[in-house]
């Protein structure tokens, strides 16, 4: 196990990072590039809203969109200064932190921990325990397995009796439903998106538990940008922020409308499964402290935790430069009956 750990440790981290920015002038040019995590999907709605509805061009914003190749990658982009912004996961942006990555995370758009026990119903795990004995799969080198352990130590799993079985990512969902494992580990939205569609056409039953539920109070992925390109351009990167957390807001609004903006803009997407990555993003979205602070928000007690939890697993110093919520803005939200009832209806 303690190699599976270091092969996780090292997918998110161990980056080596150099900075060249554009002056402030050519700041002020407006030219915003942001990479995403990973392929575009339903989640990334709010930022497709915020360039279609005009709430970027708004505040003299040009931006333009890329895919990302894993949050560990798209750290390093933010943090060569190849674009201004990523969306990142938050304990991967921590852990690039600690490791030398100037990087300050501006808010969070997946507000719970992502990860969960996935299994079929008769496989009889309804505790986090209950996977003693039981198998499981997944990639060595996934994020996920980096934090496993802690998990695992957490919720008062016995690792070393969990059988796991190292399987390439693309085989993961066949290994699964071919009962070849047990349980997987669920990720939302990605992940568990394609599942969900397929165990309802097959008339199977999934069992969650989300590691949210046992004490796991880690964020999913945020908005990230390069210490430099805050201090020398705050209003830019306000104005950005503000605009994307509008285009979000629109969406809880407007979820279909949203929906359809994201399509057309990526046609090669499912609408079945955007849609339900889109309401996993918006249901983590809407936390409690977004409600009361505004969307983006991030509790100081939760980010300590996983400032924390990161650096114990590293083992390097706790950074101090994490978060601001500094452009987090408290504005009316209202959350439509059908959303509310979709929301309550999720998995």
């Amino acid at each position: 196990m303690k190699k599976i750990l270091c092969a996780g440790l090292a997918a998110i981290a161990g980056m080596a990072f150099s900075v060249g920015f554009p002056s402030h002038s050519e700041a002020q040019g407006k030219k915003v590039s942001v990479q995403f995590a990973w392929v575009v999907g339903g989640l990334h709605a709010g930022f497709f809203v915020a360039k279609e509805k005009g709430f970027y061009a708004s505040k003299g914003l040009d931006v333009t969109f890329t895919r990302g190749f894993g949050s560990g990658d798209t750290a390093k982009i933010v943090a060569a200064g190849t674009v201004q912004f990523g969306e990142v996961n938050l304990p991967t942006a921590i852990i690039s932190n600690g490791k030398g990555a100037p990087l300050t995370i501006l808010g969070v758009i997946i507000g719970k921990a992502p990860e969960s026990i996935l299994s079929f119903a008769e496989k009889n795990i309804r505790k986090p325990k209950d996977v003693e004995g039981k198998s499981f799969a997944e990639a060595q080198g996934a994020a996920v397995m980096a934090t496993w352990p802690a998990f695992a130590k957490l919720a008062g799993i016995d690792i070393n009796k969990v059988p796991y079985i190292p399987i390439e990512a693309a085989a993961k969902p066949a290994a699964f439903f071919g009962g070849q494992v047990d349980w997987v580990a669920g990720f939302r939205p990605g992940f568990d998106e394609p599942v969900i569609l397929r165990a309802r056409k097959e008339g199977k039953k999934l069992v969650f538990l989300p590691w949210e539920n046992y004490g796991w109070k880690v964020y999913g992925n945020g908005i990230v940008t390069h210490r430099d390109v805050l201090k020398k351009d705050p209003k830019m990167v306000g104005d950005f922020f503000g605009a994307t957390m509008e285009g979000y807001a629109y969406a809880v609004e407007h979820l279909e409308e949203a929906l359809n903006i994201t399509l057309k803009d990526n046609p090669e997407l499912d609408r079945e499964t955007s849609r339900l990555s889109l309401l996993f993003a918006l249901d983590a979205l809407l936390t409690k402290g977004a409600k009361e602070h505004g969307l983006g928000y991030m509790e100081p007690d939760r980010m300590a935790f996983q400032v924390k939890l990161m650096s114990d697993l590293l083992k390097f110093a706790p950074p101090k430069e994490v978060y601001t919520n500094r452009f987090v803005q408290k504005k009316p939200l209202k959350i439509t009956p059908s959303l509310e009832a979709d929301l309550a209806n999720l998995p």
